[in-house]
């Protein structure tokens, strides 16, 4: 990833150099009519992706899903409203034991969900650099939600029955703590834009972030006994990946 980011680095900058015209020449018209890039009361829509999983198996380079989506309104060709969204979910079922009629046992499952929702409304300040490249900095509040559940299953003499744990800690074969949180972060990136309206940018961030976790639960169909509603408890943690560390790819207009 790093190295990615690199050649994206290195191929902007060269761009950059080969328009020496256009870094020390008289370019503030351009920049402000927007001949390549920004002007006042322009929209954007950006997606992120990782290049690594162009390539790789199972990769969703292009999901939406674990990835993020950015629209940007324009009140001036400097200054900007951005409205981003990262939406997860992951779905998972292994079978745990096959059937086997000598054995006298039934296919079991067991089955994963992981969903949640992070909200960042915030602002951009750019820098008139040319008339492709526009770098900014700027703060954004984030509004996050996760549930998490694991299910499996087990033989109950001639049933199958479940356990299902419900917002838990990865112990005990949980799939996670299920939150609510909140924060916010100030960032920098780079927009190039390599045609007309069309720009690739990358952008690192550092924040503050709060998460509660919600109550973990314990369901058993076959032995209500052992049901459990038992809390978690909330945490505060410095992150610096409160923005997307992955390539963006984003259409102005």
């Amino acid at each position: 990833m790093k190295k990615t980011l690199f050649i994206i680095l290195s191929f902007i900058i060269m761009s950059t150099f080969a328009q020496n015209d256009e870094i020390f020449g008289d370019n503030s018209n351009a920049s402000q009519t927007g001949d390549y890039k920004q002007s006042s009361g322009s929209n954007s829509f950006e997606v992120s992706f990782n290049p690594g999983n162009i390539f790789a198996t199972g990769g969703n380079a292009f999901s939406l899903i674990n990835g993020a989506v950015k629209y940007r309104h324009f009140s001036s060709y400097k200054n900007a409203f951005r409205f981003g969204a990262n939406i997860n979910f992951t779905t998972n079922t292994d079978i745990i034991q096959q059937e086997n009629d000598d054995l006298d046992q039934k296919e079991l499952k067991a089955h994963t969900t992981i969903y949640g929702i992070t909200l960042m409304p915030g602002t951009e300040k750019h820098f008139d650099v040319s008339d492709r490249i526009s770098p900014y900095v700027g703060f954004q509040a984030l509004l996050g939600y996760q549930h998490t559940s694991y299910t499996e299953e087990y033989e109950d003499g001639d049933n199958i029955e479940t356990i299902e744990l419900i917002n838990t800690s990865p112990i005990n074969n949980g799939a996670g703590l299920g939150y609510f949180s909140f924060g916010g972060s100030v960032f920098t990136g780079v927009d190039y834009y390599f045609v007309k309206g069309f720009y690739v940018g990358v952008e690192v961030g550092f924040g503050l972030q709060y998460f509660s976790y919600q109550k973990s639960k314990y369901i058993d169909t076959g032995d209500s006994d052992n049901n459990e509603v038992f809390k978690n408890g909330s945490k505060i943690q410095l992150a610096p990946g409160l923005t997307t560390g992955n390539i963006r790819l984003g259409w102005t207009f």
